[in-house]
Parts: structure tokens; C-alpha cells; sequence
């Protein structure tokens, strides 16, 4: 059997290699954006670019089961033009899909503990929730682990919470410290990750995994300081505000804000284990006590297990992990009842001529589309359609040339429809501007973005005058 695992540099990716290989005998592809960190004769490290549908196909290759362990709330491009949650989207909608075509039997994916039906959660756990669910619209059967704080050394909430602790003589306690949460042990839930694998019973199933133990934020802080051994003063202020409590988290940890904001608006939803959620008492009868675990996390001095030799899908490295010079962007757009990625992108094309009356214009000549400013000769873009790699629900556009563009093989233009809502993504990728860097971003950029959200309203507006004309009327 041979088992992806996407994400395997990271935290708990890398722990579940380990685990894999001491447990099993199963052959591992370890992929992950710039190439695992990690070897051993059953793993073979993969370079993969999950923003691209036909490196995440070649990834998948021959795998009976994937694990995915991607997110993207720390960016990874010079500039990335769009929210966290539209580029997760891409990245597991991409997964998703290649994972059909590549014929994968079981997905297993880990999230935030989150009630399906709950309102006001934060902005990072709608993302989760809205990932598992790309995950499990493809017709494959997906195992969900939802979590609360995983305790590992290397994860980046428990760094976060260390680092508080070690370096704030005394602690204040905002009102959110109060919120209850049932975190677990890393080696507790790489445990039952691999359970995932052989146990049947698994499948297609959303299991709440946490330690027995019941903690506030406010008592796993000051177990925290007690297992480290430091002395720390705790003083409870409720009325700090979030936006406060983000802005001295990231001055005291140093961690980014694109890490440390999702995290925090998380902190307010309890994430407590669900009964009718629970795993199976005979599949794990006993947890890690979260004091244990703090200890292993505060004080280990952790040597690899293995070490993973990397292969790249190409001849040549990931052009998007490699060049920081490429741009990114992903708008979520509205789609209208009854309209797929292939008619919008008819409309974008005709839209941009009509809207701009003149200014730019939009030349069609079989597969290839020509943008054109008044009294210039030259295009400022040619893109490409692809039809070998395109479907009705994913229209893909490669950008071949142009004024403001330059020719690198990777730059491309597409749309998607969203199998899990009424959305359709304009997503570009692996952009290389021709224009100046501070041009470019002064003034590229905003255009396309302000493009993108006035054609967001024009399909706005072709739902309403579809209800317009269901209801009597014209116009």
C-alpha cells in the first residue's frame, strides 16, 4: 500500500512519517511544497505545488490513501492577493480533485473540533469546516479528526503559548482565557491517524479527538508556567479587547500576524469533545495526561527518526517554491444559479470590453485571447485556453505573453466552480510581472483586484434580473 501524506514537513505530518514508518510497512510519499525534510528506504520525499491541479495528479499518483495536512495562512509567493480561506479553498479543492482522478480510496484529514451548524465562529475555523467539506464532495470517503490545541514541541499554537510563558513575568488573562477547550497530545492523535488506515470502522467518519481532561485557556497558561517551573503572577483583565490581545501576542512571540489573528478569533469558541463524537474506547482506551504531554513538548530535545531524500515532479524544482517573484490572487466571486465556470469565463471576456467601452479590448482568435489598450499595438496580456486540462466546472487559461507579463510556463488564469457553495474563484497563478516591482504593486495589482470585484457585481447582477424575470418582469 503506498500512502500520501500532504504536508509532511510540517508538524504533524512529520510526526505521522515517523510513526508510519515504525508501525507499518507501507510505502510513503511524503509531499510537500519545497520537499521533505525527512529519509528512509519506504519514503520518498516529493516536491509538489498543490496550487496546481496537474502537480497535485502527478503527487497522488498510485496512492491508495491520503492524508492532508496543508493550509496556507502563512503565504508563500511576494505577493499573495487574496484571503487565507480562498487560497485554502484552491489548495483543497486541487487535492480533492486529483485525488478522484487518481483513483485514491480514503482522504483523512485533521480540523478544528466546530459544530457543523454553530454561528459566529471565527474566520479559521468557517475555513476548516468549509476544507473538510471540498475534501469529502468528490465521492471519496473522508475521516475528519477534529482537534482542539495539539501539544507537540513543534506545533506552532503550543510555540505560541510556550513563549508566553517563558518570556512574560507576569500574564494577563483576557476574557477569552475563560473559553473551554480538550487539547490532546501529539503522539495521541498520530496514534489514531494511523489507526485511520486499517480500521474500517473509521471511514467516512468525523471523530472529536481530545484528552478527557477539561481545561480553560486560563489553566493550561499556568500548567504551562508549573511544568516549565516558572514562577508567574496571572492577572485577569476581561475588558482587554481582541484586536489588543492579538497585537501583544505577536510583539511577545514574534509570531506573524497572518498566524496569530486566525488563532486568537479562534479562542472564543469552546472546543470541547462531542459525545456522539467520541473515538471508540476500545481503538483508544487511554490519552496522554495533558501534564505529561507539556512536559515531553517543554523539554525534548527531539533527533529525527529519519531522514527523507526529495525528488521534485519535474526536471527542475517547483518554479513557485523556488521564485519569489511570483504573484498570486484568488477572488471568491458570486455565481448565479445556473451558470458554470465555462459560461463565466465567456462572460469575463466579453464583460471586460463592454465595461472598460473602448479602453481594453478583448480579441478571440480560436484558443487565444488578446488583451488591448487603446493606441498600443502590442497586447498587454495573451492567454491561452487550455481544453485538454479544462472541464465546465474548471476553465484553465495559461498566460502565454504580453506587455505586462513575463513568459515563465507557469502563469496561468482560471475558474472554478465551488462544489460545496454558490461561489466561483478567479484565481491566478505563478504570475510573473514584466512591469517594475513597485509598479506593479502600486498599480497592477489594485486594478486587477478592482476588476475582479466589478465583475463580482456584474454576475451580482445577473441573478437578480433572473428572479427579476421569474417574478414578471423585464428588466
Amino acid at each position: 500500500m503506498r500512502i500520501a501524506v500532504a504536508g509532511s514537513s510540517g508538524f504533524v505530518g512529520a510526526r505521522l512519517i515517523e510513526h508510519l514508518v515504525l508501525a507499518t510497512t507501507c510505502q510513503i510519499a511524503a509531499l510537500s511544497r519545497g520537499g521533505a525534510a525527512l529519509s528512509h528506504e519506504r519514503v520518498e520525499g516529493i516536491s509538489a505545488d498543490f496550487f496546481s491541479l496537474s502537480s497535485s495528479e502527478s503527487a497522488l499518483k498510485g496512492c491508495s490513501v491520503a492524508f492532508y495536512f496543508l493550509h496556507s495562512m502563512i503565504p508563500s509567493n511576494r505577493l499573495s492577493q487574496g484571503s487565507f480561506e480562498d487560497f485554502d479553498f484552491i489548495l483543497a479543492d486541487n487535492f480533492a480533485r486529483a485525488a478522484m482522478l487518481c483513483g485514491v480510496k480514503k482522504i483523512v484529514y485533521v480540523g478544528g473540533i466546530v459544530d457543523d451548524n454553530a454561528e459566529n465562529i471565527s474566520r479559521h475555523l468557517r475555513s476548516r469546516l468549509e476544507v473538510e467539506q471540498v475534501l469529502g464532495s468528490y465521492g471519496i470517503p473522508l475521516t475528519t479528526i477534529r482537534c482542539s490545541l495539539v501539544i507537540g514541541a513543534e506545533g506552532s499554537s503550543f510555540q505560541i503559548l510556550n513563549k508566553l510563558v517563558n518570556r512574560l513575568p507576569s500574564i494577563l488573562l483576557p476574557s477569552w482565557c475563560d473559553t473551554q477547550c480538550q487539547p490532546v497530545a501529539i503522539d495521541d492523535l498520530v496514534r489514531v491517524l494511523g489507526l485511520t488506515i486499517f480500521k474500517t470502522d473509521l471511514d467516512s467518519r468525523c471523530i472529536d479527538l481530545g484528552s478527557p481532561e477539561l481545561f480553560t485557556y486560563k489553566k493550561l497558561i499556568q500548567l504551562t508556567a508549573e511544568v516549565a517551573g516558572l514562577n508567574r503572577k496571572f492577572v485577569t483583565i476581561p475588558a482587554i479587547p481582541v484586536y489588543l490581545s492579538k497585537l501583544w501576542v505577536m510583539l511577545i512571540t514574534g509570531a506573524s500576524r497572518s498566524l496569530v489573528y486566525p488563532l486568537i478569533d479562534s479562542l472564543n469558541h469552546p472546543m470541547t469533545v462531542r459525545t456522539d463524537h467520541r473515538i471508540n474506547e476500545k481503538l483508544m482506551p487511554s490519552f496522554t495526561p495533558i501534564k505529561k504531554a507539556l512536559y515531553e513538548a517543554i523539554h525534548e530535545k527531539k533527533i529525527p527518526a529519519i531522514r527523507l531524500k526529495t525528488r521534485s515532479l519535474s526536471s527542475q524544482p517547483s518554479q513557485a517554491v523556488l521564485d519569489g517573484k511570483l504573484v498570486k490572487s484568488v477572488q471568491r466571486l458570486h455565481r448565479p444559479v445556473g451558470i458554470d465556470a465555462l459560461k463565466v469565463s465567456r462572460f469575463y471576456f466579453s464583460w471586460l470590453s463592454r465595461y472598460f467601452n473602448g479602453i481594453i479590448n478583448v480579441k478571440n482568435e480560436g484558443e487565444t485571447s488578446q488583451f488591448f489598450l487603446l493606441f498600443l499595438k502590442r497586447p498587454l496580456l495573451v492567454l491561452t485556453f487550455s481544453p485538454n486540462r479544462s472541464t465546465p466546472d474548471r476553465q484553465l487559461f495559461y498566460i502565454n505573453g504580453g506587455i505586462l507579463a513575463n513568459f515563465n510556463g507557469k502563469g496561468r488564469l482560471e475558474f472554478r466552480e465551488s462544489p460545496v457553495s454558490s461561489h466561483i474563484f478567479a484565481a491566478i497563478h505563478d504570475f510573473k510581472p514584466a512591469l517594475p516591482w513597485w509598479i506593479y504593486r502600486i498599480f497592477q495589482a489594485p486594478t486587477h483586484r478592482f476588476v475582479m470585484w466589478a465583475f463580482g457585481n456584474f454576475l451580482r447582477r445577473i441573478d437578480v434580473k433572473n428572479k427579476l424575470r421569474k417574478q414578471g418582469f423585464r428588466k
